[in-house]
């Protein structure tokens, strides 16, 4: 199985999302035409990388980027909508 991609943080739009099943925007980022939905921010790759391999192997797509913190977890959400700036104030 190939290692979950790492991007910087830098290489993907941040936003926020609606989901179908929640109604209160979620944190997401976009890249290569799709939103990602944030699952969590880990401290170490190990754990990051354990986590994703999980997911992955539930069928969920994944890419971790990289903060200062650690790595962030997202999750593909291929119904996602956006949501403007605007309706977030």
């Amino acid at each position: 199985m190939e290692p979950t991609p790492i991007f910087s943080q830098k290489l993907v739009d941040r936003c926020h999302v609606i989901l179908p099943d929640t109604p209160k925007p979620t944190s997401a980022i976009y890249y290569d035409g799709q939103y990602y939905a944030y699952v969590k921010c880990y401290p170490t790759l190990e754990a990051a990388r354990r986590k994703a391999e999980m997911m992955s192997q539930r069928g969920n797509t994944v890419l971790l980027t990289r903060v200062p913190r650690g790595l962030v977890l997202w999750v593909l959400e291929r119904d996602a909508k956006p949501v403007s700036k605007a309706s977030l104030v």
